[in-house]
């Protein structure tokens, strides 16, 4: 699990490079632009399962996934889906399915809950909503009953925490 405030710190002296290892583990400021711009074949990644590990790239864009500023936007999307068939005004180019939606409104409203907390969330689940938000051939777009966009959603949940 990545996650903003996951630091470790030693009991080097504050001179040391050892005495924080954020430092030492964060990605560098080119790593951290080059994932914000491939942020989607990125999450797409992140949500198949990649281990942030084995890629500096993947490991930055785990890392701005976990912010609390990121977890707030896929959120609010969250909650502006949930909203979607009940709300007039201004739609995306691609519009939600309003069924799926309104079959799912506890799960994603839920979700949004779990996002904007301050329990620490595994980055894969937190891919996996962002994809699921846009997505456009997704379930969120394409599921007639919210079945499919029911099943993405606790598969999401899982991944979110284990």
């Amino acid at each position: 699990m990545i996650t903003e405030d996951a630091r470790t710190t030693t009991n080097a002296p504050p001179e040391s490079p050892l005495h924080s290892t954020d430092r030492l583990l964060a990605p560098a400021a080119g790593v951290r632009l080059i994932a914000r711009l491939r942020h989607s074949k990125l999450d797409r990644a992140l949500s198949c399962g990649a281990d942030p590990a084995a890629s500096p790239l993947i490991a930055a864009r785990a890392t701005q996934l976990s912010r609390p500023r990121i977890r707030n936007q896929i959120a609010g999307g969250l909650e502006r889906l949930a909203r979607g068939p009940d709300q007039p005004g201004a739609r995306a180019r691609i519009l939600p399915s309003d069924a799926a939606a309104r079959a799912n409104r506890p799960e994603l409203l839920e979700l949004a809950r779990l996002l904007r907390g301050d329990r620490p969330l595994y980055a894969r689940g937190i891919a996996m909503l962002e994809v699921a938000l846009t997505d456009g051939a997704g379930p969120v777009y394409t599921d007639t009953h919210g079945e499919v966009l029911g099943r993405q959603l606790r598969l999401a949940r899982a991944a979110l925490t284990s």
